[in-house]
């Protein structure tokens, strides 16, 4: 994009074309950056059939543990995606938008572009459940909470939760002025993301409350819950051939109603975090540092 060139002339419509445009050639020219994307979940399907999948769906500690994997491979995908993007283009921008280029169309440009790779992903790292019935036999509920399907529900689950982790990545990279600290912030955000997700520690008092802020502790109430983990055995009963009832966990409340409400706290998660990145964009625009 040229600076001469008035993007003010343009309607909101081609200027956002023109821009996703762009968008998509820069990342299919960045094979190295596209390969890995599409190799980590790849990788994260393979590590979760391989070291989780032997007990997944058999017993709760079991599907719990695998579904923690899976939440954890999409945030941090979705990290990866985004958290360089607006940080390395942060000299163009502040040319651009002196030539007249729409913030929001930006904005919306490099969200479409990223939500495909999200999709991509997703296929990908879903690929895990359907391993996991062809290695061990071990199969998701019959019928989904919703649909007839519980593995489309887990397919939609992991969008949701890879995109809004993208969505915030696209945020943090707008703070940043350097692709370095962009790199060293996205493992301290992973980590933060999984301590509060409610299933390595238990939550109590104001980590309970933030952890309701946390896309990891929604991911897992979803693919729990599609999973129907309060139904099944806990791993000790198991091997002990002894009936030991555990008390079902509300956050994995099998129920159309509650499914639903996580789906929609992701999608608002990823419209937040865009509106956020959106704002932070003039900030980065007007910055003559």
């Amino acid at each position: 994009m040229r600076p001469e060139q008035n993007l003010n002339r343009i309607s909101p419509m081609r200027e956002w074309l023109l821009l996703t445009r762009q968008f998509v050639l820069i990342q299919l020219n960045d094979r190295k950056n596209l390969l890995l994307s599409l190799a980590f979940p790849v990788i994260a399907a393979l590590i979760t059939v391989w070291i989780a999948g032997e007990n997944m769906f058999v017993h709760y500690d079991g599907t719990k543990s695998a579904c923690f994997v899976i939440v954890s491979a999409a945030i941090w995908g979705g990290l990866f995606n985004s958290i360089q993007v607006v940080v390395r283009e942060r000299e163009n921008i502040k040319r651009d938008y002196t030539a007249g280029l729409r913030l929001r169309c930006y904005t919306a440009s490099r969200a479409v572009a990223q939500f495909v790779l999200c999709l991509i992903q997703s296929i990908l790292l879903t690929c895990g459940f359907v391993g996991v019935e062809w290695k061990y036999g071990n199969e998701l509920p019959g019928s989904g909470v919703i649909m007839g399907s519980a593995l489309m529900e887990c397919w939609i689950t992991i969008i949701l939760l890879t995109f809004a982790a993208d969505a915030m990545g696209l945020f943090l990279s707008s703070l940043v002025r350097k692709p370095e600290t962009a790199n060293v912030m996205a493992p301290y955000i992973l980590i933060v993301q999984l301590i509060f997700s409610g299933i390595l520690f238990k939550m109590e008092g104001g980590a309970e409350i933030l952890s309701y802020a946390m896309l990891s502790r929604w991911g897992m109430e979803a693919l729990g819950s599609i999973s129907d983990v309060n139904e099944l055995p806990l791993r000790i009963a198991l091997e002990k051939n002894i009936v030991i009832p555990h008390e079902a966990e509300d956050m994995f409340l099998r129920t159309a109603g509650h499914l639903l409400l996580v789906w929609l706290v992701l999608i608002l998660f990823s419209a937040f975090f865009l509106v956020l990145g959106n704002l932070a964009l003039h900030r980065v625009a007007k910055d003559t540092r």
